[in-house]
């Protein structure tokens, strides 16, 4: 059976995964598919984080905008123009203001082109399985000891005490496979309470997957106040 390296591991941000968010009373749980480069790129564990790189852009950046709360932001070397700050310290102080909590279903790299940046983070060298389609795709492997021992760590960090009584939202196909088969097999499937475009895909279709992405978000957080 393989073992995934420790190195290509991200935590969740959530009360379980940081001793920084211990204090983090949820009222929202998303579950993000899996990390990629930027997620994976610091040396030490815990400066990993879910949703750092562009997709993470558009997500937090649409969250603020929704909840009225900008991130915080940061100038880049390149041309010294503003952009959000998706440091370790600004997203866990977005979450603990808003009460999010955000997972990824599977913690180490899923998609191959991981592997052009971290080879040994290659998803079926490091996991046993992929997200594209072939041989090695979950879908294709959902009956491996790799792919159990993946979700049940998803149906361990989805019981925590910390978010056990939440609605669960999945981000993008890939996510709500993982989400929904951890929640039936704990009995929990009414739990799942719906999709949200992954927010990689939210250009797509003219931007049409932004728009429900938006609507969606704006319903959850407005059906909360």
């Amino acid at each position: 059976m393989i073992r995934p390296s420790e190195r290509y591991f991200v935590p969740d941000l959530s009360p379980e995964a940081r001793s920084s968010l211990k204090k983090l009373k949820p009222r929202y749980l998303f579950v993000a598919e899996s990390p990629h480069v930027q997620e994976v790129e610091p040396d030490a564990k815990g400066k990993r984080r879910p949703l750092c790189g562009a997709a993470g852009k558009k997500w937090w950046g649409m969250l603020a905008q929704l909840l009225g709360s900008p991130l915080d932001l940061k100038r880049t070397q390149k041309n010294s123009e503003q952009e959000l700050d998706l440091s370790l310290r600004s997203l866990e102080s977005f979450c603990l203001s808003h009460h999010l909590a955000v997972l990824n279903a599977v913690q180490y790299p899923l998609d191959p082109k991981v592997a052009q940046r971290f080879p040994e983070a290659d998803p079926v060298k490091n996991l046993g399985f992929n997200k594209v389609s072939g041989p090695f795709s979950y879908k294709r492997q959902k009956d491996t000891p790799e792919v159990a021992l993946a979700l049940e760590s998803l149906q361990r960090r989805l019981s925590h005490t910390a978010v056990k009584k939440l609605p669960v939202y999945a981000l993008g196909n890939d996510s709500e496979w993982w989400v929904l088969r951890a929640l039936v097999a704990q009995g929990e499937e009414a739990r799942y309470a719906g999709k949200i475009p992954h927010p990689a895909a939210w250009w797509r279709r003219g931007g049409w997957f932004g728009q429900v992405a938006e609507e969606k978000l704006s319903t959850i957080f407005t059906a909360s106040k």
